[in-house]
């Protein structure tokens, strides 16, 4: 059956593959994808073609720029956002994300209402990111963050693999953090472990301070080739099915939160 589904995460490496990412759209119910660019000081960087691509299917794809911390300056960030960028995505910093020099570029996200996606936890070991120390990306530096700026819109990655508990206590303290399950986590950690950390509710003691339900803070995110999305879809089903989710949260994830991120309603 299909649903209606916003992708929070994905990648594009040519225009070939945005042609695929629609095709696939069409059996899989999304509806609208994020694609989070590269600077071009990066290997290899696709800012530009992010934003061809989005030119060429608008009212389907939603740009992310690629932010590098090494080069770029609040000066590019309104440039970003000049050229048609909705968002920024960060990754790769030279020091934790919450250090203070970096907080100039967040406030200007936040003066522009470019929501910033962060990757978190583990990069994958290739020539392109031997310089990275994943130790800088932990999700407990978008705590310090979303509270610094509650009117910056943050989205977390990959659930903070493998740091899932920081992940979910920033989340649930912070009515402005949000987090995807992309990549590998549900490939090897199950329902009940996602349960205990999804523990609290929108009533009684133990609520967060927005009184929202955990799963108001999970999107929908695939990272993966076009032909695997529909793969990611069922890791996302069999969750929700065998925590019992009800049909209003599990829309809430398929598409609700994104909108709601995106400024979509």
């Amino acid at each position: 059956m299909k649903r209606k589904i916003i992708d929070l995460h994905q990648h594009l490496h040519t225009l070939e593959d945005a042609e695929k990412l629609r095709a696939a759209a069409e059996k899989t119910g999304v509806v609208k994808t994020v694609l989070l660019g590269m600077p071009e000081s990066r290997h290899p960087g696709n800012n530009k073609l992010v934003l061809q691509a989005c030119q060429r299917y608008p009212d389907f794809f939603i740009p992310f720029a690629g932010f590098d911390f090494r080069t770029m300056s609040t000066d590019q960030i309104q440039r970003f956002h000049d050229d048609g960028f909705l968002g920024l995505k960060f990754i790769a910093p030279l020091l934790p994300y919450n250090d203070a020099r970096y907080f100039s570029f967040y406030e200007k996200a936040a003066l522009l209402k470019m929501p910033c996606l962060f990757h978190l936890g583990i990069v994958a070991n290739t020539p392109a990111w031997r310089d990275c120390d994943s130790g800088l990306m932990r999700p407990v530096h978008l705590d310090h963050i979303a509270r610094s700026f509650p009117e910056l819109t943050v989205i977390g990655a990959h659930f903070g693999n493998p740091w899932s508990d920081e992940a979910a206590m920033a989340c649930r303290w912070n009515p402005n953090l949000f987090f995807d399950f992309s990549g590998s986590l549900l490939k090897y950690r199950s329902p009940a472990y996602i349960r205990s950390l999804l523990w609290w509710s929108a009533e009684g003691p133990y609520q967060s301070p927005d009184r929202s339900w955990p799963w108001q803070k999970i999107v929908f995110g695939s990272d993966v080739a076009p032909e695997q999305v529909s793969e990611v879809i069922s890791d996302y089903e069999k969750l929700f099915t065998r925590l019992n989710l009800s049909a209003q949260l599990r829309q809430c994830v398929w598409h609700k939160n994104a909108e709601k991120i995106l400024s979509l309603r």
